[in-house]
């Protein structure tokens, strides 16, 4: 706790009722203090919510008015003095701001306020730029930045923590929170307890203390959180089912000391800009997956026949042709996956897949400069 912040705006006011006179003490009449919230920490979501602490110093024995930032959620106030909770307040807009007021502790001396608050107007985003090299077979260099968009307040040296998750907004403060099903299942310690306080779901993946943080209303801080060069698997990938190019996919692992968050990643070869991608949840020492673009001069097809081979059961024969042409002057390695249909018997196959769960059909091939590759397969249908 800190005694007279800067921060504080003391407004200590005489109003005298009906005019000062000789009998009308000092005692008597309203002094109030005025203070406007200024977080000192800070815990950013990735949806534009953020959650405020607040701690002060105020004299006692004078009414308080504290005024909040625009965009407070008023019901989210947790208000306490003197390390207890503020019974009875009032939340008002009479100037045009929010503001909370509450009566005068009984004594003079310095009562510890702290205020806990979600407002909305200050949120961040995780950014990537990876860079492939002459190596990019085997490593990429890859920066991790956070954006933090401020439009709400002013953070003066705030302490702040970046939350990689996000307010359900659906209903981010519900007057009336349910037991979601899962809760039900497991059950309470009373069979008739009720939910009844306020809530919004929080899915959280990581936090990243990002430490003190000065904005004015308007900006966007960008802070680095992870860099340098890191291992990478290049992989060519035809899902013969859906696509009709090979696309390329590069296996980074996280290597730095943060995981990270989900986001997109914007990607560059030869000082050139080729494409973005988004990449999921990495944590350190996994694998993060991301798409930099196809193979142009490798071509693939695929070709599906049905053939009747007894009309009166209604029986088929069904033949499978994945075609890979390479243009390319190099050996090209890749891996190719198809479906296997529920409904398919007797199946025979030119070259043997891995079969894996999901139907999921899978060749590793390898085809040499000019070449040409078919891989069959056949199956019956009742």
């Amino acid at each position: 706790m800190r005694v007279q912040r800067s921060s504080l705006i003391l407004a200590v006011t005489l109003a005298l009722l009906g005019g000062l006179t000789a009998g009308v003490s000092a005692a008597e009449s309203a002094d109030q203090i005025s203070y406007t919230s200024r977080p000192d920490r800070l815990a950013v979501f990735l949806n534009d919510i953020g959650y405020a602490q607040d701690a002060v110093s105020l004299p006692g024995g004078i009414d308080v008015r504290v005024v909040l930032p625009d965009t407070v959620f008023p019901d989210t106030l947790i208000l306490r003095e003197n390390g207890e909770r503020v019974r009875d307040y009032r939340f008002d807009r009479q100037t045009g701001q929010p503001a909370i007021k509450w009566q005068s502790a009984a004594d003079s001396a310095l009562r510890e306020v702290t205020l806990d608050y979600l407002l909305s107007g200050v949120g961040w985003r995780p950014t990537y730029d990876m860079r492939l090299g002459a190596d990019a077979d085997v490593t990429v260099d890859l920066d991790f930045f956070a954006e933090i968009v401020d439009s709400a307040l002013r953070l003066d040296g705030v302490e702040t923590q970046l939350v990689a998750g996000r307010v359900d907004l659906s209903s981010p403060i519900a007057p009336n929170a349910e037991l979601s099903a899962n809760q039900a299942l497991a059950g309470n310690a009373e069979s008739d307890i009720e939910v009844a306080s306020p809530s919004g779901q929080v899915d959280i993946q990581h936090v990243y203390d990002v430490g003190s943080v000065t904005a004015e209303p308007g900006d966007t801080v960008y802070t680095q959180m992870a860099g340098g060069r890191l291992p990478a698997r290049r992989l060519h990938l035809w899902n013969a089912q859906t696509d009709d190019q090979v696309t390329v996919i590069y296996k980074v692992e996280n290597t730095s000391e943060q995981p990270f968050a989900e986001g997109v990643v914007r990607s560059y070869q030869d000082g050139l800009f080729i494409g973005s991608d988004f990449i999921e949840l990495t944590p350190v020492g996994s694998e993060g997956s991301v798409t930099v673009g196809h193979l142009q001069d490798v071509r693939v097809k695929r070709e599906e026949s049905r053939t009747v081979i007894n009309e009166d059961r209604f029986d088929y024969l069904d033949e499978v042709e994945l075609t890979i042409s390479n243009f390319t002057p190099t050996t090209i390695h890749l891996e190719v996956v198809d479906y296997r249909r529920p409904e398919a018997e007797a199946m025979q196959f030119s070259m043997q897949p891995e079969l894996e769960p999901g139907n999921l059909l899978r060749w590793q091939v390898s085809v040499e400069p000019g070449d040409e590759m078919v891989i069959s397969y056949e199956f019956k249908v009742d």
